[in-house]
Formats: C-alpha cells, structure tokens, sequence
C-alpha cells in the first residue's frame, strides 16, 4: 500500500478499485491551487478544515513544477531508562517534467533529464559489487517508472524504496500522483488539532486517528507543505513493552526546508559515476553464498576442555555425526541453544550435540551451566580457553554451529543464529544417513550460484534485463530417494501405457477416468484400480507428436484438448475421439501457444488459449469460434484454472489476473519480487501454490491463501524448467491437505498446506504428468510405468 494514501486515508478509494470520481489536478476545487501559490508573508488567519487542508496539499505537490526537501527519519526508542536514536536522512528535489534526485534509505537515484543514474549504499554487498543502474532518462517521472511498474522498474531499487520503514519518501509519493482525489468522504476522519510552529514555519495539525494510533501531519499553512509527519506508534510499543512496561517510541518524519517552484541549479541533479563502477541495466543482488573453506575437510586436531575438568580430543567425536555449537552468554546463543533442543529431541538423527562456551576464565563453571539448565540445554558443555573455534574452524564468533560427519569432516557450518535452524539441520542428518555428502552438494550450489551472478551481471552490463532473458542453469537428473518424513504406500503400478506422458483426470456422476498419452501418438484410458480400459489411437496429421493434455465435462460430454509446447495448432476431441475443430483455424503463423485450459460448465465446455506473442488469450466455443480477446497481459506464459469458472493468466510478471468466462477480470493475484511461472489450485481449501522465479537467485514453491496472502516459501535451486506447464497439484497427506510439486531435476517435492512439514521423493526419472484422484491420491507418469501414490503424515 502506497504510504501517501495511508497517509490520507483513501486507500479504499484509490486501491481498492472504489467507484468515486477523481478531479483532475489542474481542476482543482475550492481554490486550492491558488492557496498552494500564495507568496510568502500571507498566511491566512482563518481556521481551515480537514476537507481544505487535505484539497490543499494534495493540490500543492501536484500542481509544483519543482519541490526541493532535506528530509530527516527519525525513530526514538526508549527501553530500561535507556534512549537510542537512529536518523535516516532523505531528500527529493524535482523539476517537471524529468529531473529528480532522490537520496532515501541506502539509495541514489539522479537524472538530469538526459540519463538516470542510481546507486545502492549497502556494505554488505561491497555497493552491490559497486553497480551503477545507468538508463536514459525517461520523458516524464513517474511512480511507475522508479518503484510500481516490474515491466519498467528495477525490482531491487523498487524493494528498497518501497520496503523502507515508511515506504517511499511520502512528498515523493504525492508530486507524483496523476490524480487528486475526492476527499469529501474521508474528510470527516480527521481533526483538527492546535497550531504549532515547526522549523520556524507555523502549520495547522491535521490528525488521523488509525487503528495504531493518531497519525500527525503538519500541513504549512501557507503554502500546504507537509513540514513533519508523526507516525503511530503501535504495533512497535507493544514490542517493546513487553520486555519493559515503561518503554516509549516515536517515529517522526521531519521534510526540512521543503519549498516549492524555487530555482534549483542543474548541478543538483547530476550524479558522478565512478571510474570502477560496473554500469548496468538493472541491479543483480550479488551472490551471498558462501561457505567455509573448511567444508568438506577434516580439522587440524585439536582438544577442548571439559566443563567437569580435563580434555577431551577431537578424535572422540568421531564415529557419529556430531554438531560443536560455539556459544556463549548472549541471547543469540539463546535462539540457538533452543533451535538445538528441538533438533536434538528427535533421536532418531542420530547426531549428537556438544555445546563449546567461549565465556571468559572469569565466568566460572557452575556459572556457565547454571545459565545453560536456566535455557533448557541440557547437553555436554566444553570450554575453549585454546581459542580452537578461532584457530582451527575459523569461526567468526558465537554462536557458530559445525556439523562434523563421522569421519570428522565438517558438514554444515553456520555463524548467527536462525529461527529455522533445527529444520536445516534435521534435513541434513537425513541426507548424511542417505550417504550423500552435504559439504560437497553445497559446495556445488555456492559455486552455481556465483556462476549465475557473473551470468547475470555479464548481461545487465550489456544491457539485457537478466530477470527475464538470462537462461537458468541446466540440472541434472537428481539420484532415487525415498520419503524421509512422509510415509508412503503405493496402491498400483500399471506397465500397460508404453510410453507414459502427460496425465489428465475427468471427475463426472459416474466417476473418475485416467488418460495418459502414450508417446506422443494415443491416449491410454485406466480406470481408478489401475486397469487399462481404452486405448486411443490419435489421426492428427503427418508428423503430430502431442505432449499436452486437458479433459472436462459438460451436459454435452467429455471434451479432450490435445496440443504441443510452442505448437502452432491445438485440437478439441468429443467424448467419442473425433475431432470437433482445430485452433487457430487459419494457417497463419504465429509464436506459439503458452498453454491451453478447458473450463467445464453445465451447458458447454470452454476452451481458454494462451499465446506467446501480442496476440493474448482467446475464448472459444465448442464449435471452434473466438468468443472473446485478453490483451491485458500479453507474451503470456502459463493458465491455470483457480475456480469454477474462473482462469488465471500469467505473463511471468509478479502478477496473475484472473478472468471468468466472458473475459472479464475479476480479481488479482500478486507474488511482489517475484516472476509467476505457474499456479495450482485446491478446491477444497480454495487455496493457492505458485511457483515463482525469485529475482535470478532460486525457484520456488509458495502458499497463497484464499484471502490472496502469501503464507510460506520452499525454495528450489536455480534452473531451466522443461518446456511445459509447471506440473503441481494438490494433494491429501493423510488426513490434512497438502501439495506436490516437481522439481527441474525430476524430485517430487511434497508440503504440507500449512507449511509445517515438508519432504521429496525421487525416482531417478523425470515424471512425465502429475494429477489426483480419490480426493487426494496421487497418480504420477513415470518412464514405463504409471502409479497411485497414497501418501501419509509420518513415516
């Protein structure tokens, strides 16, 4: 939501798609441009209303041709009689129609109206492995431009602006509105509160009682400038209130010397690229993998002191798996002590766990493992007065954790501590009882990932955009596994489809039916036990080799949709196989088709298209005639049915829009920083699972609501995906709902709908289809074969 209207109220109104009426700026009402305009030394005596001040301000930043702040963030925190403040310094100047500097959080962006040049101030990443985003400067600023639109911003300095404490700077937000909206009904929401004088400027105080607390403007009441902003204070008070009673907090923004239709020198816009800057086209997030340079090695040997007296040597960790956790008296080692006592309370990992405290000679014994009993940690304790962690691990401080095999190499190695620490590393033991060396997988995917960097950052530099035209990496096949948390039975295995692909369920009063195409050429027919009850044969012209499948029903029977990735035709058989019409009918050519869905309904089927190029999506009837055109989102990737009657479109932007029969868009669905590769859907929870392209660094599978919000993320290793729709659905893990989504390697992920458990099964083979039957069952393709999975909570 963007901060300016939750500053004003009206985001019903202005993102909520309300039907209230917007007056042009230039138009605006009751002469609040002419107020905004009055020289200096005229301020007027009379008490202004909310409905006045709110006109007047809105009318002020749109209708000034330059603005110029030195803005001042500042969050004041009071806890145990102690204050802290942090400033955040941020500034906009502008002049109309494409000139602007804006210099908020750790970020720069300049234009001179010829070029736009920004910078990203972040030491962690060295300035984002000193980039500078170069582009020609756009004819009109605008909010879509810099932070709103994903087909013209940049997504890193769209996060950055936007995921700020209070969002982008708010005067930014309002110079840059189109339209000034109708205040007459959300006026009466404000008061008026007592006149005070800020930086030498006497303003009206315009408050906002929210369900966090007032929100305070000062609006100038000469020239209707907001001159300090006074956010609420929860739900950050009680935060801290909970650790002290008497805790205090504010957030005060602070627009100093902010003027408009002054002159501002042409120097003020420019920005100095310097000499090593790598110039791109958009920021790529530098790799943040690392990892130790002790992975995958055996340390020196060494001894630790034990907290009882005497040492004990580092062969005798050997033998087991075992995790050395650096600790000491602070509460990071806390989280991790606890995140320890989770995994350890799972034997069955067979890991042990040693705790190593780096307290000084003067915390005694009895001190340290008193503090440890008062945490619940009850493991073996050692003492490091040889500086071992430092010397022999090089860990950077505590807490660390290091997981050795039982050979003694180091496994896993992590400094901080994490809130999912337990879950890592019980995914881990796992792996390590499977014999798989972890070291070496991770070692293999931080080298990956900086690959996929200079990959990346090789094209920004050329001026590609690497979100959207940098090929992902290859994987390979990933090795058989089975389920290590879930359980399994498999209920049949069928080696009658010879070359199984694509598979589709039809759900009618009579039952369900199971079609799986057979090398391209025939669709195979089983029944729910497995058994083959029809094989048809498909005529579709000389050298047609179909890998898609789509089924549904009407009162006018079964429709079968047969078609090809990136094919240019598409064809619709009736429930007697006979071809009922191909489409496009023409021979035209064209850039292929993205996808196809049929949507059953009473009287007929509907078939939805979806092209690569400018063409959009069709409707069709069944008698092969275009109903209707989409072109709100065009080079479109992916459908995906998520209603009755209902058809999600993607474009492999952060958005889906969903659209019913007729065409008409009745809602939205939105991943921010993410490109929407695919979507399944339960019709029972009425719930969401999207797989995404998280900016260049990974794939992965996220949990949407019904309510459109997103619940949890499980990541996936950068990849090219095959050239079909992602294959997910949903599924039944015993008695709960859950999800099955396959991977680029060929790993069967399954996720439980809360995201509480998760777990992944291989075969050693790509699964050529993916579908459910008997509420939840699922039935997968494989090389030769065909099974029913039932899949169950715990193992």
């Amino acid at each position: 939501m963007r901060v300016w209207i939750v500053l004003l109220a009206l985001a019903a109104c202005l993102t909520a798609g309300c039907e209230k009426s917007a007056v042009p700026v230039e138009n605006s009402a009751n002469g609040s441009a002419a107020a905004a305009n009055s020289p200096a030394g005229t301020a007027e005596k009379t008490t202004k209303t909310p409905l006045e001040l709110l006109q007047g301000m809105s009318a002020a930043y749109a209708q000034a041709n330059s603005y110029f702040d030195r803005g001042k963030l500042r969050l004041s925190r009071t806890l145990a009689g102690e204050t802290t403040i942090d400033d955040v310094p941020f500034s906009v100047k502008l002049r109309r129609p494409n000139q602007f500097r804006i210099d908020a959080y750790q970020v720069t962006i300049a234009c001179d109206g010829k070029r736009l040049v920004a910078k990203i101030f972040d030491e962690a990443t060295d300035e984002m492995d000193h980039q500078a985003l170069v582009r020609p400067a756009p004819e009109m600023i605008s909010a879509e431009a810099l932070y709103v639109d994903p087909q013209q911003s940049d997504p890193i300095l769209s996060d950055i602006l936007v995921g700020g404490i209070v969002g982008p700077p708010p005067t930014l937000e309002m110079l840059l509105a189109k339209e000034m909206p109708d205040f007459s009904e959300t006026a009466d929401q404000y008061v008026i509160g007592v006149d005070d004088e800020i930086n030498g400027r006497r303003c009206h105080r315009l408050i906002l009682q929210t369900p966090n607390g007032p929100l305070t403007m000062y609006v100038d009441a000469q020239d209707y400038l907001l001159r300090r902003i006074e956010y609420p204070q929860e739900p950050m008070l009680s935060a801290l209130k909970r650790n002290d009673p008497n805790a205090r907090i504010s957030l005060v923004a602070d627009f100093v010397d902010a003027a408009i239709n002054d002159p501002i020198h042409e120097n003020e816009f420019l920005f100095n690229i310097a000499a090593g800057d790598k110039q791109v086209a958009y920021f790529v997030r530098p790799s943040q993998s690392s990892a130790s340079q002790l992975l995958g090695e055996t340390p020196a040997k060494f001894t630790l002191e034990r907290i009882s007296g005497g040492e004990i040597a580092s062969t005798e960790f050997q033998g087991k798996p075992t995790v050395l956790a650096w600790i000491n008296d602070h509460p990071s080692s806390r989280l991790m002590a606890d995140q320890l006592t989770r995994f350890a309370a799972d034997a069955s990992t067979g890991v042990d766990v040693k705790l190593v405290s780096v307290d000084p000679r003067e915390t005694t014994a009895p001190q340290v493992q008193q503090r440890l009993e008062q945490w619940g940690a009850n493991f073996p304790v050692y003492r490091d007065f040889q500086a071992v962690g430092q010397k022999q691990f090089r860990i950077p401080g505590a807490p660390t954790v290091v997981l050795l095999d039982g050979k003694g190499r180091v496994q896993f190695f992590e400094a901080g501590a994490a809130p999912d620490l337990a879950e890592r590393l019980w995914d881990i033991s796992r792996r390590l009882a499977a014999g798989e060396d972890v070291a070496d997988t991770t070692l293999s995917a931080v080298r990956a990932e900086q690959k996929l960097y200079q990959a990346a950052l090789t094209a920004s530099m050329a001026g590609k955009n690497p979100y959207r035209d940098l090929p992902l990496p290859a994987v390979g096949m990933a090795p058989a596994r089975e389920l290590a948390r879930f359980g399994m039975e498999t209920v049949w295995s069928t080696e009658d489809v010879e070359q199984p692909g694509a598979v589709a369920v039809s759900r009618s009063v009579d039952g369900e039916r199971i079609f799986v195409l057979d090398g391209g050429k025939a669709v195979c027919e089983l029944d729910v036990d497995g058994k083959l009850v029809a094989r048809h044969e498909l005529d579709l012209g000389d050298g047609v080799t179909i890998d898609r499948l789509r089924v549904a029903s009407s009162d006018k029977g079964m429709r079968i949709a047969l078609f090809q990735a990136e094919g240019q035709r598409l064809w619709v058989l009736d429930e007697e196989w006979e071809t009922l019409y191909r489409y496009p009918s023409s021979d035209a050519p064209h850039s292929g088709i993205a996808d196809a869905q049929l949507l059953s309904g009473i009287d007929e089927t509907m078939l939805v298209v979806a092209f690569h190029d400018e063409v959009g999506a069709h409707g069709v009837d069944e008698s092969g005639k275009r109903l209707w055109s989409f072109r709100e989102l065009l080079q479109l990737h992916d459908l995906a049915i998520v209603g009755s009657g209902e058809i999600a479109v993607m474009d492999a932007s952060g958005r889906a829009l969903v659209i019913d029969r007729q065409g008409q868009i009745r809602r939205e669905i939105r991943l921010p920083q993410r490109s929407l590769l695919g979507l399944a859907y339960d019709s029972i929870s009425q719930d969401l699972l999207a797989l995404a392209l998280a900016e260049i660094e990974m794939l992965e599978f996220d949990a949407v609501g019904k309510d459109g919000a997103q619940r949890w993320s499980y990541p996936l290793p950068a990849a090219e995906l095959p050239n079909v729709s992602p294959l997910m659905t949903a599924v039944s893990i015993g008695p709960q709902r859950g999800w099955c989504g396959l991977g680029p390697d060929g790993t069967l992920h399954f996720m439980q709908a809360d995201g509480a458990a998760t777990d992944r099964l291989a075969y050693g083979a790509m699964p050529g289809g993916l579908a459910t039957v008997a509420g939840g069952e699922l039935i997968t393709s494989l090389p030769g074969k065909v099974i029913r999975l039932r899949l169950l909570p715990t193992k």
